[in-house]
């Protein structure tokens, strides 16, 4: 049973930490170790935090801050794990999330990220709508998908962080989170990984994906960061040669 870190980055999230790290603790799926990365937090986060004791689990508190995208590549650092688990500190993982995460692996060895449908709920935790990538259990040609996000720019089907699991092995060739996105920062690094594989998606909602008034989705809604950083996507993939060779892309795809 292949090492799973379950990466926590956190910042002032009191509110919701112990239930996303309580989901974590409670994973069925042994063979885990849980990061989580307190990047100096000024609330209750440190002495909420104290309180846990468990062999698995590993805190990590830093004295300057990373800013959001430069805290994923630093706790993505220390993981140890031949897979990767992102858990935001305001969104939950089923109990059976990483075990039917690691048997999807498993049945597909080369999988480039794995997904689920995820939930949304409100701040009180209430569902709000199912999202999926599809109808039933599907697993897509990577370059393809990669191609239909970067030709449409329709929708994050993929999902969230909390949603995907990938293998670790696969950073060392596509880098690092790219620190000049923050609401699009998933989403441009899963067509990074997609370059190398096949996404396996389970029509089954093993994770909640929190929408509350201080998440840093709504504050892209309110702040414009939506439009901007499509802009930016673009011109990211359409003016570097590699990536046009690589995914395919023509001038006519850009201008439609």
């Amino acid at each position: 049973n292949p090492l799973v870190s379950i990466l926590i980055p956190t910042f002032n999230s009191e509110k919701y930490l112990r239930a996303a790290l309580d989901s974590a603790l409670a994973q069925t799926y042994k063979n885990i170790e849980i990061i989580v990365h307190d990047d100096a937090s000024n609330d209750g986060t440190k002495k909420l935090l104290s309180l846990y004791k468990d062999s698995r689990l590993q805190v990590i508190h830093t004295d300057k801050n990373h800013g959001m995208i430069g805290g994923w590549n630093f706790i993505q650092s220390h993981a140890k794990g031949e897979y990767l688990k992102f858990l935001a500190s305001d969104d939950l993982l089923e109990p059976t999330c990483v075990q039917e995460l690691v048997t999807a692996a498993k049945l597909h060895p080369s999988a480039a990220i794995i997904t689920c449908q995820r939930k949304f709920i409100n701040d009180k935790g209430k569902i709000l709508k199912k999202v999926g990538f599809g109808e039933k259990d599907i697993v897509v040609n990577g370059l393809d998908h990669a191609h239909w996000i970067l030709t449409t720019l329709r929708e994050n089907k993929i999902g969230e962080p909390s949603a995907v699991m990938y293998p670790r092995k696969l950073v060392k060739f596509a880098g690092e989170y790219d620190a000049t996105f923050s609401q699009f920062a998933d989403f441009e690094y899963w067509i990074r990984l997609l370059q190398y594989s096949d996404v396996v998606y389970i029509h089954k909602p093993l994770c909640s994906f929190r929408i509350h008034a201080g998440s840093n989705t709504t504050a892209a809604i309110l702040d414009g960061r939506f439009i901007s950083e499509i802009f930016k996507l673009i011109n990211k993939y359409y003016l570097d040669s590699n990536y046009v060779k690589t995914y395919h892309l023509s001038q006519a795809d850009k201008r439609n």
